[in-house]
């Protein structure tokens, strides 16, 4: 098996610099507000230049305001960033495998085996697709090539930013001997305490100690999960995750607040969605406009027995008119976001019964 796994570097904080490059170079932390008080929640990222100055994922806003004043804080803007996952995710990683394993926003593993005839066809392949989403996003990533899932993230995690790193099959041996074992996913800093009590400081280590000894310690999930990586016999397949939202979203010509103007790009982002749903029939409908100043306003409603393409059309203008009378700034792009999507052979069974 050869996988192939991409990590978005920084990726909330990079898609700000993408849309206003005077952020690039300056220390810039995207937040979660809680809205509790002034500057109350938590740094959700930040980007390299944020990181030297010591802001962290999940430190408390008033910290990092305390550790680095001069930093540009930003709210979180998820539904952006989620189009742009998209963009990446389906319209360009899907090309390069049809065994793709979305593990976050910003992860994802694809399965190249049958894609490729060694590692050197796949580190060509690893800088296309860098190359790809470069070219149509802006958005650096950083890839790692290897036997196995775990050991693919751990490379790109060894070579960012904006590396391309492999691991052979024929180098794993030496790499399991000198990874520290606070480096594999999954070793937290309870379970990095336990081991290092058994005198585990390396992966391979673990191979030293009596299995039934390491399952009392951290549990048999963890200790067989270990052993499996010291031995080099893990080999978890990549495994397509269901879809639960599909969102589409279209740039107008010009900024407008016009309904007539914006209801042809909200039709055509509908037929685009529902064109993804491959004949599965959405329950929740969110119509998603972007402002002219980027921020996102949306509306959604939930259907008990689902909504057909033809009534999310009027729908949809409907919501798009309580976005319109609630503010008034101009739309500079319009969208759609399905969800909770059954099959619709599922939902005729509903339908019948109703």
């Amino acid at each position: 098996m050869i996988v192939l796994f991409v990590d978005f570097d920084y990726f909330f904080a990079q898609v700000e610099e993408v849309l206003n490059p005077e952020l690039k170079g300056k220390p810039v932390a995207v937040c979660v507000f809680s809205g509790r008080f002034k500057d109350s929640g938590a740094i959700a990222t930040s980007n390299y230049e944020a990181r030297k100055l010591g802001i962290k994922s999940g430190m408390p806003i008033p910290k990092a305001k305390e550790i680095a004043p001069n930093a540009i804080y930003l709210p979180i803007r998820k539904d952006l960033y989620k189009q742009v996952s998209d963009r990446i995710m389906y319209g360009i990683l899907s090309k390069y495998s049809s065994k793709i394993e979305i593990a976050s926003i910003d992860e994802a593993y694809l399965d190249i085996t049958d894609k490729v005839k060694d590692y050197y066809e796949a580190y060509q392949l690893g800088k296309k697709i860098k190359d790809e989403i470069y070219q149509k996003e802006k958005i650096t990533v950083t890839i790692g090539i290897a036997p196995n899932k775990v050991f693919a993230k751990i490379i790109a995690e060894m070579n960012k930013p904006n590396g391309l790193g492999i691991l052979k099959p024929e180098e794993v041996e030496g790499f399991i001997r000198s990874l520290p074992i606070d480096e594999v996913p999954g070793v937290g800093d309870s379970i990095f305490s336990k081991l290092r009590e058994m005198g585990i400081k390396y992966l391979y280590d673990v191979l030293k100690v009596d299995f039934e000894k390491l399952k009392n310690e951290i549990g048999k999930s963890k200790a067989s999960y270990l052993y499996s990586l010291a031995n080099n016999t893990y080999a978890e397949p990549v495994k397509e995750k269901v879809r639960k939202h599909i969102g589409r979203y279209v740039t107008m010509k010009k900024n407008s607040r016009d309904i007539k103007e914006i209801l042809p790009y909200l039709k055509k982002a509908i037929d685009e969605a529902y064109s993804k749903a491959n004949g599965g029939i959405p329950k929740t409908l969110a119509v998603v406009a972007i402002m002219e100043d980027l921020d996102i306003v949306s509306r959604e409603k939930t259907f008990n027995f689902g909504i057909s393409k033809d009534k999310a059309y009027l729908e949809s203008e409907k919501l798009l008119e309580e976005i319109i009378k609630s503010d008034k700034r101009r739309l500079r792009r319009v969208g759609v976001r399905l969800g909770k999507i059954y099959k619709s052979t599922t939902l005729d069974n509903f339908f019948n019964n109703v």
